[in-house]
């Protein structure tokens, strides 16, 4: 009779086991049944939010269900992505995912998550393209200009948060030269685009949500941080150009929390790869000066440990808080 029991109970096993494989099966081929939540770690208004809207509504209409954007601003993006990845990995929790939500990991001792193992990467999108810039009226022509005057006085700059490649990226370049930096971190590109043309801030380093108040000469931009000169802006030399190595890391993706199913990952990845040739998009991508980069999820996931590898050294070499 124990025999017995024993197959019984063994049968039962393997047969719950079936349902819940099966179920899981039905879940992710069913998979959106109702709206989805797309956290964004900027404020509204910012490039990343804008662009992130227009891949919205692109990839909703693919998945046959509404994405809805909420913006969860502060510590460089940070505090979305600790969000996201207390979430349910059922593919209903999604968020951007930029450069200083990988490095401030290394940057800030709270943060408590690690990007290569909390989250699953779904898809890149663009990389963002960053310069220094400072107002029309300002006396400082050339990024040498602003360097040298940093050398004999702090100077203060304007950036979307702590952590971001355009913090680090000053904070390198202040280490090679000896200049003197003040850092003002806001909670997007719109705000320190403000401070800037208020006067607040000296120069503003900053993805190119700066780009329309160049093309209407209030701001003037005097380097970019990307490997090549942007082609709108092609005056603007690079840092590598203007005699320092310095190239930083970008990227512009979606993640949700780890362990979402691969077909969940799939659906996802495909719709936000058509939205990317979407007019709406396209024409977000020109506005804040992104260049469009699409990756896989497995390129995605390589990409982010790459920049973490390259930039964690540096990030945590400012760690103090």
């Amino acid at each position: 009779m124990r025999k017995k029991t024993g197959h019984l109970l063994s049968f039962v096993s393997w047969g719950l086991l079936g349902v819940a494989v099966s179920g899981g099966i039905a879940v992710a081929n069913d998979y959106p049944d109702k709206p989805i939540q797309l956290v964004v770690g900027y404020g509204a208004g910012g490039g990343t939010d804008m662009c992130f809207r227009a891949l919205a509504q692109s990839a909703s209409q693919t998945l046959g269900q509404s994405i809805v954007i909420e913006n969860k601003p502060g510590a460089g993006s940070s505090l979305s992505i600790a969000y996201i990845t207390r979430q349910k990995p059922d593919g209903y929790s999604v968020a951007a995912l930029s450069t200083g939500g990988v490095l401030n990991q290394y940057l800030i001792k709270s943060t408590n998550y690690d990007v290569n193992k909390d989250l699953t990467p779904l898809s890149m999108m663009a990389q963002y393209q960053a310069g220094l810039l400072v107002r029309a009226d300002s006396p400082y022509k050339t990024i040498h200009d602003v360097i040298d005057a940093a050398k004999a006085k702090s100077i203060s700059y304007s950036t979307a948060g702590v952590g971001t490649p355009q913090h680090l990226t000053m904070e390198v370049l202040g280490k090679q030269t000896g200049a003197k930096w003040v850092h003002a971190p806001y909670k997007s590109g719109i705000e320190a685009s403000t401070a800037l043309l208020r006067g607040d801030v000296e120069v503003m380093s900053q993805t190119a949500e700066w780009a329309p108040y160049v093309r209407d000469n209030r701001l003037r931009l005097l380097t970019v941080y990307t490997d090549k000169r942007m082609p709108e802006f092609d005056y603007a030399p690079t840092l590598k150009e203007a005699g320092f190595d310095i190239v930083a890391p970008s990227m512009f993706g979606l993640v949700g929390p780890q362990g979402i199913d691969p077909k969940i990952v799939e659906k996802l990845d495909k719709a936000f790869k058509i939205a990317i040739d979407s007019k709406e998009f396209q024409n977000c991508a020109q506005q804040f000066g992104l260049m469009v980069d699409y990756k896989t999820p497995k390129e995605f996931a390589a990409y982010i440990k790459q920049t973490a590898d390259d930039w964690g050294p540096v990030a945590s070499e400012l760690n103090t808080q």
